[in-house]
């Protein structure tokens, strides 16, 4: 059913509940797994933490036996980078996590993975 699976982390606790949600449908569908952490800072200092981030999930996946095809990290809009990267890598399932901000954070600050859900061709599996 899914055999390409995007991981958007930012090693939050509810994207590591979706690293292992990710990982658990990877071995079940023989899928390959990319992850993507996207930093809203371009500075090299925002990169280089958000590299360490992307690779603590792609360590995760890989100690449970999942294939990580590719490790992306971008510099931008969340949403925006995230869906970009699934539809270059051609993903058929998008998975990350909700964060549960309140009203008004969600108010001021938008929501990632809503406007991932909004605006994704495939199918987006929001783990909380």
């Amino acid at each position: 059913m899914y055999k390409k699976i995007l991981v958007a982390y930012d090693g939050s606790d509810h994207a590591k509940k979706a690293v292992e949600r990710a990982s658990a449908l990877a071995k079940a569908f023989g899928a390959s797994v990319y992850v993507i952490t996207v930093s809203t800072d371009p500075s090299q200092v925002s990169l280089e933490k958000a590299k360490k981030i992307a690779q603590e999930a792609a360590n995760a996946l890989k100690a449970k036996g999942v294939n990580v095809d590719d490790i992306a990290v971008r510099s931008g809009t969340p949403a925006t980078e995230i869906l970009n990267y699934a539809e270059e890598k051609e993903v058929d399932l998008i998975v990350m996590g909700s964060r549960g901000l309140s009203a008004i954070q969600r108010l001021v600050l938008g929501s990632v993975s809503q406007a991932v859900v909004s605006r994704a061709r495939v199918p987006v599996l929001v783990v909380r």
